[in-house]
């Protein structure tokens, strides 16, 4: 996908999350401010809108015909980019191959599977060296590191100290930003997984990545972001993990993210905070059993 195309169907999102929360800026100037994009783009964001029938025109102040509908969004699969595709194409192989720690990576190799180039697979894992996960070999390919509790200590140090950043700075938010319309959107799609969590649990994962991912982005800082998606492959794909109980631990899960969410809702730091806290042990105590077990 163009990079111009995912930031228009990025933005579209962003607009529904607004006006979700009915804030809808009186001008093009404005809305273009409002998504950070260019006013041409703003325009084909409310030409898009007209097509689904949510608008009858782009003229200001807008009207909506009727409230955003969640077939209105694009697609999680729509927006992606190429490192978030191949995130979850990495994580999705290392469940299958299980390849076992101290295995030999080919950039090459990789490159292929995945359909792309070999400067993007080496960025990629260039990433996930950061934090341990693999090690730089030479001739171009990495060994799979394996894990140790001092490791995983650490890993729960650093996301903690992130994480909880992130929570105070969410409230510094305005309160007509789009952040509390997606913040409203991920809520209602916890609801639904956890009336569903017995058919669809292997959804948790993504779902998860996409709310850590969400609040980290609050503090607006890119090296917390580049974490987050390494966390994503340790704690969700460890291609050693038991599936033992994988419905109970995710349901759980999602109820911990719920009463997070529910505390920024109602602007308790506080409690939302000590609800991070909570989450993060569990997640920590979940990986250090999964070492043991080994």
């Amino acid at each position: 996908m163009a990079r111009s195309d995912r930031k228009f169907k990025t933005s579209f999102n962003t607009w529904l999350d607004s006006v979700s929360i009915g804030n809808s800026p009186d001008t093009i100037s404005g809305l273009a401010r409002l998504l950070v994009v260019s006013r041409t783009l703003a325009r084909r964001v409310l030409e898009r809108a007209i097509e689904i029938n949510l608008i009858s025109s782009n003229s200001f102040p807008i009207v909506l015909l009727r409230q955003p509908q969640k077939s209105d969004y694009f697609s999680i699969s729509e927006i992606r980019s190429l490192e978030e595709r191949l995130e979850t194409d990495f994580m999705m192989w290392l469940k299958d191959a299980q390849p076992a720690p101290g295995s030999r990576l080919s950039e090459a190799a990789l490159a292929r599977r995945f359909g792309v180039s070999n400067t993007a697979i080496r960025e990629f894992l260039i990433g996930l060296s950061r934090v341990g996960f693999i090690r730089k070999e030479p001739q171009r390919s990495w060994i799979l590191e394996g894990f140790t509790e001092q490791y995983a200590l650490e890993l729960h140090e650093v996301r903690r100290m992130f994480e909880c950043r992130a929570i105070r700075a969410i409230f510094d938010i305005p309160e007509d930003a789009p952040f509390w319309g997606k913040l409203l959107r991920l809520r209602q799609e916890h609801v639904q997984l956890r009336s569903e969590i017995d058919t669809r649990f292997t959804e948790f994962s993504e779902l998860d990545t996409r709310f850590h991912r969400t609040l980290n982005a609050a503090a607006g800082n890119r090296f917390m972001d580049g974490f987050q998606d390494s966390i994503s492959v340790i704690f969700h794909f460890h291609y050693r993990w038991s599936k033992k109980n994988q419905v109970g631990r995710n349901g759980f899960a999602v109820e911990e993210h719920l009463e997070i969410i529910d505390a920024i809702l109602r602007q308790d730091q506080g409690a939302a905070t000590a609800a991070l806290e909570r989450h993060l042990e569990t997640a920590h105590h979940t990986f250090l059993a999964s070492l043991q077990r080994d």
